[in-house]
């Protein structure tokens, strides 16, 4: 299903004043992160017009299992089918626009509505119409293709679910494919999910994300990080179409940072040094230690709300033996401390963009290209 095209909410000041900053130099101005209209556009704009992170295959392991969950301000459901696959759907009856599916739920052999009780097979199509035509006169066998659920693009890479709203969005492997040439030596099929850490951060999504690849802030605001890797160590991060991408060398292992757990299989000496961080615009980060991959996902609720997932996978037993409890506990905690440590100047930066006394900023060449590539493929989404 392609997502309509709507006219833009935006005055043409502000549209005006975020091609100026783009085509200057710098990063975006201060409504792109403040304005309730700017976040509206976003969703239509850009979360709904190219492949977005929307779910997990361990949310749905057995047919029948259904998870909700929201996109670009859309409710979609995803499902394992009868034959096992993946499906997603909008997960909205055809009838009455009521939500099909509000929580979580196992061993369906129907999807029912809970406001009048249409009934939806798994592969989305249409069953039953109870009372349709009055009380006690049902439509049990409706002709095919009427008002069946609109089915929604997806990909599938490992445990990962993607969704292309729009249906417009390159060819995934294509998309892919930056991160893929990247990383032929790691065997992903070696993973297995753990947990996932929430964080609810009182900052715009585009601040916690070029923050993410913004290593220039190392020394300043995380200690310990510029102790395993110093800044001296470190390079500017590279981009390639939607990908910025970056590696260093772990000079010695910490805990919570390749000691104690199994490493991926197969990795060379260089690989068992080696960390990637991975940036997918525009709100996925895919980070790769020795020894796990951290998958961050960011929700824009509000201009100044973000709910921030950590999904976090190790090598086979690792992910749930208790003999390994300590080390993945170890491992949560560094990703806690880092994160928390990021999330104050996340915040500190949030309440700065209601001053005038910044629209931009004043980019490194060294360190802030990244920063500049991003305002671009925002403002190639926005226009």
């Amino acid at each position: 299903m392609n997502v309509p095209t709507q006219k833009p909410v935006l005055s043409d000041d502000v549209l005006s004043r975020f091609e100026v900053a783009t085509e200057d130099g710098s990063g975006l101005p201060n409504e792109c992160y403040t304005s309730d209209q700017w976040l509206a556009e976003e969703n239509r704009k850009v979360f709904a017009r190219t492949w977005m992170l929307a779910g997990f295959c361990h949310d749905v392991p057995e047919k029948g299992d259904a998870s909700p969950v929201w996109m670009a301000g859309m409710p979609l459901v995803i499902l394992r089918d009868n034959a096992g696959e993946i499906r997603v759907f909008h997960n909205v009856c055809r009838h009455r626009g009521a939500v099909i599916v509000p929580e979580k739920c196992s061993g369906q052999r129907m999807l029912t509505c809970p406001y009048h009780a249409w009934a939806y097979g798994l592969d989305g199509k249409l069953r039953s119409r109870p009372h349709f035509y009055g009380g006690g006169k049902h439509d049990t066998d409706p002709a095919p293709g009427t008002s069946d659920m609109l089915p929604v693009r997806h990909a599938v890479w490992h445990d990962l679910i993607f969704v292309d709203l729009s249906g417009e969005a390159p060819d995934f492997d294509d998309h892919w494919a930056p991160f893929a040439q990247r990383t032929k030596d790691y065997d992903f099929g070696a993973l297995r999910y753990a947990a996932t850490l929430d964080f609810d951060v009182k900052g715009n999504w585009k601040l916690i994300y070029e923050n993410f690849y913004d290593a220039y802030h190392v020394p300043a605001v995380h200690p310990r990080l510029e102790a395993f890797t110093p800044i001296t160590e470190r390079i500017g991060v590279q981009t390639e179409g939607p990908w910025f991408h970056n590696t260093s060398l772990i000079t010695e292992p910490q805990e919570g940072r390749g000691i104690g757990m199994p490493f991926y299989p197969g990795l060379d000496e260089t690989g068992q040094k080696t960390e990637w961080y991975f940036h997918l615009f525009p709100t996925t980060c895919i980070q790769i230690w020795p020894d796990q991959m951290a998958i961050f996902q960011l929700h824009a609720l509000a201009p100044d709300r973000t709910v921030e997932h950590i999904h976090m996978y190790f090598v086979g037993d690792a992910a749930s033996e208790p003999d390994y409890a300590k080390q993945r506990q170890d491992v949560y905690d560094m990703w806690d401390e880092l994160n928390t440590e990021d999330f104050k100047i996340v915040e500190n930066m949030q309440m700065a963009r209601n001053s005038p006394g910044f629209d931009g900023g004043v980019l490194s060449p060294f360190w802030d290209p990244a920063t500049q590539h991003f305002a671009r493929l925002m403002a190639d989404m926005m226009r």
